[in-house]
C-alpha cells in the first residue's frame, strides 16, 4: 500500500509540473506561472543525504523563487536539528489511508458535488483568512486546483449556506488510488460535523472505483483526529522543509512606470548584468564607494544578500530593486541607523545606462522618499553626490533638498569633493503619485514606534 500510495503521489506531482529539472539526489519540480505556491514548486528528494546539501541543491534550482523547499518520503530522522540549523522550518505530513470503519456515520444528503467554480469564493475567503493570504496568492491557489483537473480527474464536495460553500474538499484519482485533499470549514460554522460529512461523501464516491483511497494530515494540526475516527491510519510520512521568505518580500513601490521591490536571486543576477552593461563613464566615478570597478556576480548577491541577512530593526539597509515592464533596470536603497529615535535616512541609487535620461531616477527616489516620509513618518532624509554628478544633483533639486555643506569621499583613493544634501518632510515636492503597497506589519523592522510616532 505504501508503495502504491507513493507511486501515485509521485505520478502526479510529476504531471502537475510545467518543468521537471533532474536533480543528483532528486527532482525540482516547478510551475513557474504560479511561483508563490509553495506546494508546486520544490526539490524532491529520492535518497536523503544530508540537509546542507540539499539545501544547496535547492538554492540552485531553485533562484527564480522567493522560498526554497525540499521534501521526501519516510520518517525525517536527523533532518529536521539540521534543517533547523540552516535555518529553515520542517512539517511532517501523515499519509493515512482508509482501513477501518467510522466510528460512526455522518448525514451526507446536504454534501454536493459541485465544481472548482461553486467553492471558489469560500476557497478565497479561507486563503485571505490566513496571515500571509493575499489576492494575488488566492489566485495561484486556485490555478493550481485548475492544473491538477487537467491532468487527473478531480471532484469537489461541499455544504452550502445558500450561495456559499461553508465545507469543502477535493477528490482525485486515476481509477486504482485516490487522494482526498484540502477540506476546509469556515469559521463561524465549525462544530458542527461539516467536514465530517464532506469527507465521508469523498470517500464513499472513491471507494466506488479505487481500491486505495487516502489523505495526508499535518503531524501537529487537530484534522488528524477527525481521520482517525473515520478510518484512516497513519502508515507513513512526507517531510517539508522550508525556507520562507522573508516579509519585506511583499513591500511594493508603484509608480507610473516603475515598480520598487527586492528581487529574487535568478533577478539579481539578471540586475548584475544591467550594471555590467554600464551604469558611467569609467573614467568618472560617480559613487562614495567604487562598487563597479570590482564588480562581480558572487559580490552583487552578496551585498543583496548581507542587506536582509543583517537586518536589525536599530540598523538597517533596504536594497529595492526597479522594475520596467517586469524587468530590472536599477536600484534605488535606503538605509538608517536608530531610525526609532532620528527619524532620518539616507537614500542612493543607480540606473543603467540604457534607462538613464528619461525621468526614471526621479521617479525610483520619488517612490522611496514617498515610503519614508508617508509610510515610515520620518523627518529628514540624507543623500549626496560627489561634484560632478549633475544627474544626481538635478534629481535631488527636483525633489527638494538643500545642500547642507562639502565632504570628501575617496571612491578610488583620491580625495574628491562631495556635496552632502538634506531634505525635510515639509519640503518633499514629488513629481509623481506613487502607492505604497505590503506595508502594513512591517514598520517594526524599521524601527517604528508607533506610540512615539503618534501613527
Amino acid at each position: 500500500m505504501i508503495a502504491q500510495i507513493r507511486s501515485f503521489k509521485h505520478a502526479v506531482q510529476d504531471a502537475v509540473a510545467e518543468r521537471r529539472v533532474p536533480s543528483p539526489h532528486g527532482t525540482g519540480l516547478f510551475c513557474d506561472s504560479i511561483p508563490d505556491v509553495w506546494d508546486e514548486n520544490y526539490l524532491r528528494i529520492d535518497e536523503p543525504v544530508s540537509a546542507e546539501l540539499h539545501a544547496s541543491e535547492a538554492d540552485s534550482l531553485m533562484e527564480p523563487f522567493w522560498h526554497r523547499r525540499v521534501t521526501f518520503d519516510g520518517p525525517p530522522d536527523g533532518f529536521p536539528i539540521a534543517f533547523a540549523d540552516l535555518g529553515w522550518a520542517h512539517s511532517t505530513h501523515l499519509v493515512m489511508p482508509h482501513v477501518d470503519p467510522p466510528d460512526r456515520l455522518a448525514a451526507t444528503a446536504g454534501v454536493q458535488e459541485v465544481t472548482l467554480a461553486d467553492i471558489a469564493p469560500a476557497h478565497r475567503r479561507v486563503t485571505l483568512s490566513e496571515s500571509y493570504g493575499t489576492p494575488a496568492l488566492s489566485d495561484q491557489l486556485l490555478e493550481a486546483k485548475r492544473r491538477l483537473g487537467d491532468v487527473l480527474r478531480t471532484r469537489y464536495f461541499a455544504v452550502f449556506d445558500g450561495d456559499l460553500a461553508v465545507s469543502f474538499c477535493q477528490l482525485f484519482d486515476d481509477g486504482r488510488t485516490a487522494q482526498i485533499e484540502d477540506v476546509n470549514t469556515l469559521t463561524g460554522y465549525r462544530g458542527r460535523g461539516l467536514a465530517r460529512s464532506v469527507v465521508q461523501r469523498a470517500l464513499e464516491e472513491a471507494r466506488a472505483d479505487c481500491d486505495v483511497v487516502f489523505l495526508e494530515a499535518l503531524a501537529d494540526d487537530w484534522p488528524r483526529e477527525l481521520y482517525r475516527k473515520l478510518g484512516f491510519r497513519v502508515v507513513d510520512e512526507s517531510q517539508y522543509f522550508t525556507r520562507t521568505i522573508h516579509p519585506l518580500a511583499r513591500l511594493r513601490l508603484l509608480t507610473p512606470r516603475l515598480e520598487l521591490r527586492l528581487a529574487t536571486v535568478a533577478e539579481l543576477r539578471e540586475l548584475a548584468g544591467v550594471a555590467k552593461a554600464g551604469i558611467h563613464d569609467p573614467g568618472f566615478m560617480p559613487f562614495e564607494l567604487a562598487w563597479t570597478d570590482t564588480l562581480t556576480d558572487e559580490s552583487f548577491l552578496e551585498w543583496h544578500e548581507t542587506a536582509i541577512r543583517d537586518w536589525r530593526p536599530y540598523d538597517w539597509r533596504l536594497e529595492l530593486v526597479a522594475f520596467l515592464d517586469g524587468r530590472p533596470i536599477g536600484c534605488q536603497d535606503l538605509s538608517a541607523k536608530q531610525f526609532g529615535s532620528t527619524r532620518r535616512a539616507k537614500t542612493g541609487s543607480w540606473l543603467g545606462s540604457s534607462w538613464q535620461g528619461i525621468g526614471l531616477g526621479t521617479e525610483m527616489r520619488t517612490a522611496v522618499l514617498t515610503l519614508l516620509f508617508e509610510g515610515l513618518h520620518a523627518r529628514e532624509a540624507e543623500s549626496g553626490a560627489v561634484v560632478g554628478n549633475e544627474s544626481s544633483l538635478g534629481v535631488s533639486r527636483k525633489l527638494g533638498y538643500a545642500e547642507t555643506g562639502m565632504s570628501t569621499v575617496s571612491p578610488r583613493g583620491t580625495p574628491v569633493p562631495h556635496h552632502n544634501l538634506l531634505l525635510a518632510a515639509d519640503r518633499f515636492r514629488p513629481g509623481v503619485d506613487v502607492r505604497i503597497e505590503g506595508l502594513e506589519g512591517l514598520e517594526p523592522l524599521f524601527g517604528v514606534d508607533w506610540v512615539s510616532a503618534g501613527g
